[in-house]
């Protein structure tokens, strides 16, 4: 059996083994009557693993060994494991994982380093969604208030100190990838000032997107008045019948997308090529600025899933 190393530093080092995420088939679904809920189910289910595959292509063509997690079938009620930087965290030379779902053992069992399984109430927190890893710095955002002096928070914090890194503790809500991102050392794109980033980052360049995204969005605007803001299938604001299955059946799938913008949403392969999720103009000016090449990499149910390209993926090794 083939082992796989892990290793960690930053974000923007050579992406060596990834894991890209994977979700549910429509044997899941075949109990559905033929209608409007199961139909767009299909549409969503088939378009979401089309798009996997062309990732899995993309990053096989820049060099990079792609793992899935396998297909289980079970409670298709819970998320699938179509997200794994919410799962697991890359820190240094260790593994931390803090959902444990049997969609991974096939990649654990072939881990060489150390894994760290972590269940406790604050155990989103030890995933790359939340960690930046740069320089010798760990920036982890704690999400919620009261976290930042939770018992995990203070004993990882000591850890990774005496381990040699700098821990940053950033009082930002919600998934950190989700609000900005460091493609290359000197640079940042983020949606907006976190914390003082003139002060914890001197003379970075740094390209400041509005926060008017959603507001353009007039479809988006006409279901949120149904689902709140939690997610979005383009051209289906109109199906009550599907919203009620979401709303009854699929609430573990979705998350809150409208504080979600993708644009910053992106994965790094080295220090000069980055995938994005679409074309933005403000985005691509400012890469191409700094010598970094943006690969658009669509994933046309983000809105429904609330993940972009560094959602969906998890890098296990950069050199």
């Amino acid at each position: 059996m083939q082992e796989y190393k892990v290793k960690g530093y930053n974000t923007y080092d050579t992406l060596k083994t990834c894991i890209v995420g994977r979700t549910y088939d429509r044997k899941q679904f075949k109990h559905l009557q033929a209608g409007k809920v199961k139909d767009v189910l299909y549409k969503i289910l088939d378009e979401t693993e089309e798009d996997y595959l062309n990732m899995v292509d993309v990053l096989e063509k820049h060099g990079v060994e792609v793992l899935r997690p396998d297909m289980i079938e079970g409670d298709f009620t819970h998320r699938p494991a179509n997200q794994p930087r919410d799962d697991m965290a890359v820190v240094g030379e260790t593994l931390y994982v803090n959902n444990n779902r049997p969609e991974y053992k096939s990649i654990l069992d072939k881990i060489e380093n150390k894994v760290i399984v972590e269940p406790c109430e604050q155990q989103k927190l030890m995933s790359t969604s939340f960690i930046h890893r740069r320089a010798g710095t760990l920036h982890w955002g704690t999400n919620k208030p009261g976290w930042r002096n939770s018992a995990l928070v203070k004993r990882y914090e000591s850890q990774w100190t005496a381990e040699g890194f700098t821990v940053d503790i950033m009082e930002n809500e919600g998934h950190g990838d989700c609000t900005w991102c460091v493609p290359k050392e000197g640079c940042i794109v983020t949606l907006f000032e976190i914390q003082d980033y003139k002060e914890k980052f001197p003379g970075w360049d740094i390209c400041y997107l509005e926060d008017k995204y959603w507001d353009q969005m007039s479809p988006f605007r006409k279901v949120k008045q149904k689902n709140g803001g939690k997610w979005w299938v383009p051209g289906e604001e109109d199906s009550n019948e599907f919203s009620e299955y979401v709303e009854t059946y699929l609430k573990d799938w979705v998350g809150y997308v409208e504080e979600t913008v993708f644009e910053v949403n992106m994965l790094s392969l080295n220090t000069e090529t980055i995938l994005v999720n679409n074309y933005n103009k403000k985005v691509f000016d400012f890469l191409e600025k700094h010598n970094i090449n943006p690969i658009v990499v669509p994933f046309r149910h983000r809105w429904f899933w609330d993940g972009g390209v560094h959602c969906v993926t998890q890098d296990l090794y950069r050199s």
